[in-house]
C-alpha cells in the first residue's frame, strides 16, 4: 500500500474513533441533562484526575480512614462528593444531614451498594448487604416479629447461664478477659438462634461463623481488594497471575453456604429428635411456623428462616465483643465512674445475688455507661454505606441515582458542637432528672436500615457490663514495681473497628465471689 493511502486510512481510522467518543460523550452527557434538568450542581468535594477522579483522596484503610473523611468534611462542608473511578460516594458528616437523607428520604435512600466480593463469597443471606425491596422486606419482618424488645426477655435466660459461666472464667482467668467476653457473647447468641446447649456443639458452628465474620470484614474493607473497586475483575479466572483472590472467595462462599444452612438443620434434627432446648430459641420458633414439605411457599420460608437464624449471630457478635472490650477499657481508666456505678449497683440489687436486664430501669447509671461506651468507641466509624436507588435533588444539589452514601459516624459521635468533652468518657451526659435519654445509637445504623437485632444487642451488653461492675474492681496492670501501667486509648482500623490490645486487672469485690458460687 502507498504511503499516502496508508496515512490517510490511518487519518480517517483515528477520526472516526474520534467522533465515536466524542459521541458517547455527548450521549452521556445529554443523559446527564435529561436526568438532571435544571443543572444542578453535584456536592462540594475536592477535584478529581481524568479517568480516576478521587481515588487518591480516598483515606487508606489502614490508616484511622474515619478521620480522613471527617477531615474532608471539615474542608468543603459537611457533605462531601466524590468520584472514584466512575463511582459516586457521597459523604454525610453531621447528624443533620443524615437525618435529611437516610431517614426522612429513606424510600430513595435505603438500598446497598452491590459490592463484588459479597457475591463472589455467597454473602446473599446477610440482611445488612441485601438490595432494598421484597426479598430483604420479608427477611426483615421476619427478624422484627422475633427480636422485637417485646419478645427479648425470652432469651434472658440464655444470657444469666453464659453470664455465670463468664464470671466464672473471669474469677480463675481474668488475664484472658477478651477471649471470655467473647465466648459469653458468641454462646449467649447461638443458643438463642439455635437452641444449642451442647458446649462441643455450639463451639464447632462458633468457631466457623467467627471465620466469616473475620472474612467479610477483609472483604469489605475499602481499598482492600481491588474487585471492588473494579468489579470486571471478577470474571478474571483464578488461574490467571494476580487473581488469587478467587479462589479465597470459592472457599469462603463454601463456608457461608455451610454456616447458613449446617446449624439450622442440626437445630430441624434435635426438635425430630426431641433433643430441643428447655429455653427458647429461634430456630424452634421458626421451624414450627414452617408449612408442610409439599407447600409451593416452604421453599421461600425455610431460606428466610435460615437466614435470619445466621444474621443473629454473624450480625452482631463481632461489633458486640468491640464495644465489650471498648467497656472494659473505659472502666478501668475512669475508676471515678466505676465506683458511682458500683454504689448504684450495691443499692439496688444488694449483696446477695447477681443484675439482670430487668433491673435495668432501676439501674440508670449503669444503663448510661452503656450508651456511652457505644458513642466514645465508634464499632462502625464509617457505618454501613447506602445507596440511592433514584436521583435526587437536595439543598440545591444533584445527587445521581448509584451514589455510595456513608454517613460518618465516628465525626458525629465525636463532634464538639454535640457532645461537650467529646473524646472524654462521661455517662452523666446521658441523664437528666435521675432518668436515661434513651435515643437510639447511631451505632445501630439509620432510617429504614436500622438495625432489628439491637434489643438483643443491647440486653447483652449491659447483663455483661453490670455483672462485672457488680463482681470485679477493674483497674490498670501493674508493673514488677507495683506502679499501674497507664492504659492508652487507641481504635485499630477495619470494618468493625476495636480498641488496641491493652491489659488490666479484676480484682473481685468483697463477698462477690460467694455470690457467683451460688448462682453457680
Amino acid at each position: 500500500m502507498h504511503p499516502i493511502t496508508h496515512t490517510l486510512i490511518t487519518s480517517q481510522r483515528s477520526l472516526l474513533l474520534l467522533g465515536v467518543v466524542a459521541a458517547l460523550l455527548l450521549i452521556r452527557a445529554i443523559a446527564r441533562r435529561r436526568r438532571n434538568p435544571r443543572g444542578l450542581p453535584l456536592p462540594p468535594g475536592p477535584k478529581g484526575l481524568p479517568l480516576i477522579g478521587n481515588l487518591f483522596h480516598l483515606p487508606q484503610y489502614d490508616n484511622s480512614p474515619w478521620e480522613g473523611y471527617d477531615a474532608l468534611c471539615r474542608q468543603y462542608g459537611d457533605m462531601v462528593y466524590l468520584d472514584v473511578l466512575g463511582q459516586g460516594m457521597l459523604i454525610l458528616g453531621t447528624s443533620q444531614r443524615v437525618s435529611d437523607l437516610l431517614d426522612k428520604r429513606a424510600a430513595i435512600y435505603s438500598d446497598r451498594p452491590r459490592i463484588a466480593v459479597n457475591d463472589l463469597m455467597n454473602m446473599n443471606w446477610m440482611m445488612g448487604g441485601m438490595a432494598y425491596g421484597s426479598i430483604w422486606r420479608n427477611n426483615r419482618r421476619t427478624f422484627h416479629q422475633h427480636l422485637n424488645h417485646n419478645v427479648t426477655a425470652n432469651y434472658h435466660p440464655i444470657m444469666n447461664e453464659e453470664r455465670n459461666e463468664l464470671l466464672r472464667q473471669m474469677t480463675s482467668r481474668p488475664e484472658d478477659f477478651l477471649q471470655h467476653a467473647r465466648t459469653y457473647f458468641g454462646r449467649s447468641a447461638m443458643r438463642s438462634a439455635y437452641g444449642f446447649d451442647d458446649t462441643e456443639q455450639a463451639e464447632w458452628h462458633i468457631s466457623n461463623a467467627d471465620q466469616i465474620i473475620e472474612a467479610i470484614g477483609h472483604a469489605n474493607t475499602p481499598g482492600r481488594f481491588m474487585v471492588n473497586t473494579l468489579p470486571i475483575l471478577r470474571y478474571i479466572p483464578s488461574w490467571v497471575p494476580g487473581a488469587g483472590f478467587q479462589k479465597y472467595f470459592q472457599e469462603q462462599a463454601v463456608k457461608n453456604q455451610r454456616t447458613v444452612e449446617g446449624p439450622f438443620e442440626e437445630a430441624r434434627m434435635n426438635m425430630v429428635r426431641d433433643k430441643r432446648s428447655p429455653h427458647h430459641s429461634l430456630a424452634a420458633a421458626l421451624i414450627e411456623k414452617l408449612p408442610d414439605l409439599n407447600d409451593p411457599t416452604y421453599p421461600e420460608l425455610k431460606g428466610i428462616a435460615m437466614n435470619v437464624c445466621a444474621n443473629v449471630y454473624v450480625a452482631g457478635a463481632d461489633s458486640s465483643v468491640a464495644s465489650a472490650e471498648a467497656l472494659i477499657l473505659a472502666l478501668a481508666s475512669n475508676p471515678q465512674v466505676q465506683k458511682k456505678a458500683q454504689d448504684e449497683l450495691d443499692r439496688v440489687v444488694g449483696a446477695n445475688r447477681l443484675p439482670l436486664v430487668s433491673d435495668r430501669p432501676a439501674l440508670p447509671y449503669v444503663h448510661a455507661i452503656v450508651k456511652e461506651v457505644s458513642r466514645w468507641h465508634t464499632v462502625l466509624p464509617m457505618g454501613l454505606p447506602h445507596t440511592t436507588s433514584q436521583d435526587d435533588e437536595y439543598d440545591g444539589y444533584y445527587i445521581p441515582k448509584g451514589t455510595y452514601v456513608l454517613p460518618s459516624v465516628w465525626a458525629m459521635m465525636h463532634s464538639a458542637n454535640t457532645f461537650e468533652r467529646p473524646f472524654d468518657f462521661i455517662p452523666e451526659r446521658y441523664l437528666k432528672d435521675g432518668k436515661v435519654d434513651d435515643v437510639e445509637i447511631a451505632l445501630f445504623g439509620f432510617g429504614r436500615r436500622i438495625c432489628p437485632g439491637r434489643h438483643l444487642s443491647n440486653d447483652a451488653l449491659f447483663l455483661f457490663a453490670a455483672s462485672l461492675l457488680a463482681v470485679f474492681d477493674i483497674g490498670p496492670s501493674r508493673d514488677d514495681a507495683g506502679r499501674p501501667i497507664p492504659l492508652k486509648y487507641e481504635m485499630m482500623s477495619g470494618l468493625v473497628a476495636k480498641p488496641a490490645p491493652f491489659r488490666c486487672n479484676f480484682t473481685p469485690r468483697k463477698g462477690k465471689v460467694d455470690v457467683v458460687k451460688q448462682e453457680l
